[in-house]
């Protein structure tokens, strides 16, 4: 029976860490790129519901009938209920607490994510340069999370993005997010930030889409 068990638990086990990685080219100078990515990372460390006006469009769940439950296919869900915030400026350190909604209903309480930025480029070249933004969290729901944007200039008006980000799960909620679960409530949401990063970088502004639903 033991040995069934631990089969078992190997059948069904998920991977902790998850990445979305993408190579794109910003139709923009890095001179105006990189404030775009400043500006994002400070929001996000000090004042995350700002991100909603922009970095963040296009990120809401379209309203479902009320007879519809959701599920774990829903790209909501999973939920964060941000809260209190603390950032400071000197260290470029933040911490916000949030409580977690798994299926609409609150699982995890007052969960602390920290977060560290940092800004740098190799020490014989101005080139590339890399914004890494790094979270820990408190408790066992999540063990960490790294955030990078490497930029490079193509010429004065086309910068080279590099966009990487990586999460750890617990080990209790990385058994309960299949693939599926990953690319619909979480992977497009990520892959949705960088395309509204690269949008108000180019236009100056995130275009509201339609909801065709």
């Amino acid at each position: 029976m033991a040995m069934l068990s631990v089969a078992s638990l190997c059948t069904f086990a998920r991977p902790q860490t998850r990445k979305v990685v993408i190579d794109t080219v910003c139709e923009a100078s890095i001179e105006q790129l990189l404030p775009v990515i400043r500006r994002f990372c400070y929001e996000f460390q000090a004042c995350p519901d700002s991100l909603f006006e922009w970095a963040y469009m296009n990120l809401g769940e379209p309203e479902v009938k009320q007879t519809k439950e959701k599920s774990k296919e829903s790209r909501d869900a999973i939920q964060l209920d941000y809260k209190d915030r603390t950032y400071d400026p000197k260290t470029k350190t933040g911490d916000v607490a949030i409580d977690i909604y798994v299926l609409g209903v609150r699982w995890w309480k007052d969960q602390h994510l920290g977060t560290k930025y940092s800004l740098t480029r190799p020490a014989s070249s101005h080139y590339p340069l890399t914004a890494h933004l790094k979270a820990t969290y408190s408790g066992s729901i999540l063990e960490g999370g790294d955030w990078y944007f490497v930029m490079e200039p193509v010429s004065p008006t086309r910068t080279r993005l590099h966009y990487e980000f990586s999460i750890t799960f617990g080990r209790v909620l990385s058994a309960f997010i299949s693939d599926k679960m990953w690319r619909n409530a979480i992977e497009w949401r990520f892959v949705t930030i960088l395309n509204n990063l690269i949008e108000y970088t180019e236009t100056g502004t995130v275009q509201q889409l339609r909801d065709e639903h």
